[in-house]
């Protein structure tokens, strides 16, 4: 159901989403399904200053800083500001394109850790109610990949920010998969506010049980069964934003690749290597 009413003495409307589970009161308008209920998380607008505690400073790519403010983390683009609580995110931009694409994934990552949860940087597809994450750095194919499996029939989990529920299933997160510019079949003119190209396949609207986790990394030269600690270690490397924000983190990020690499099988693989017809074998054999 959709909604939507006026902030009191402003001309600001807020909508009702679900981003990863959890219900959303908005004044930015996000690409996200619309729901009804009780919202968990307000995003609002409003001034976010760069303060408090120093945490991380980047000047990779574009340039960004973390900062630890009282219980709340504050994150700062050149063209957006964000000051996140576990049910709070004030957001202060003049580019709400750039600001809604911070928000989605690396604001949101943070938001997931305030309220307790750990996420990792990858992509999920799912087929006949079984799942398949493939994770790596940017740049490594992991949307390519998933992409080329939704042409075969596959629904989209989450794309690019992984979060779970209490049982390990992945949750889905927004409708849309980006890609690059080269990888977009001929679509660049539909390229968003970072530079990609946005497709909205046919979802999984609900938690999906993962079948495997594939890791793409320049450690492995052929496709390697990881297990035991080697499997631990390599789903800690591709936890989404390393930076330790909350108390607890260390031991929750422990936690959560330890689980996963008892319960799902893991495997290594280069990057830009799969193939929809591996990937599919490894699957069916499961």
């Amino acid at each position: 159901m959709n909604r939507a009413s006026p902030i009191r003495g402003t001309r600001r409307v807020v909508l009702f989403y679900c981003h990863f589970g959890i219900n959303v009161l908005s004044e930015l308008v996000l690409p996200l399904p619309q729901v009804g209920g009780n919202a968990e998380i307000n995003v609002c607008l409003g001034p976010v200053a760069p303060e408090g505690r120093l945490l991380f400073e980047s000047d990779v790519d574009v340039p960004m800083t973390c900062h630890k403010f009282g219980d709340d983390v504050i994150l700062a683009w050149p063209n957006a500001r964000f000051q996140v609580g576990a049910t709070r995110v004030v957001v202060d931009t003049k580019h709400p394109e750039e600001a809604v694409l911070l928000l989605l994934h690396a604001v949101w990552s943070v938001v997931l850790a305030a309220r307790g949860k750990e996420v990792l940087h990858g992509s999920a597809v799912e087929r006949n109610g079984r799942a398949m994450a493939i994770l790596g750095a940017s740049g490594t194919g992991k949307s390519t990949a998933c992409s080329r499996l939704l042409n075969r029939g596959w629904r989209l989990v989450a794309d690019d920010l992984l979060a779970f529920d209490a049982v390990g299933k992945v949750l889905p997160g927004p409708p849309f998969i980006r890609t690059a510019a080269d990888q977009a079949e001929g679509r660049a003119d539909h390229l968003d506010a970072g530079g990609k190209f946005r497709r909205f396949p046919i979802v999984c609207p609900h938690p999906a049980s993962l079948a495997a986790i594939i890791i793409q990394d320049e450690l492995y030269r052929d496709g390697a069964s990881l297990s035991g600690v080697a499997a631990v270690d390599a789903i800690l490397t591709q936890i989404y934003g390393p930076t330790l924000t909350h108390p607890g983190q260390a031991h929750r990020r422990l936690e959560l690749a330890s689980e996963l690499a008892e319960s799902v099988p893991v495997y290594g693989v280069p990057p830009r290597s799969l193939t929809t017809e591996w990937l599919e074998r490894l699957v069916g054999r499961m």
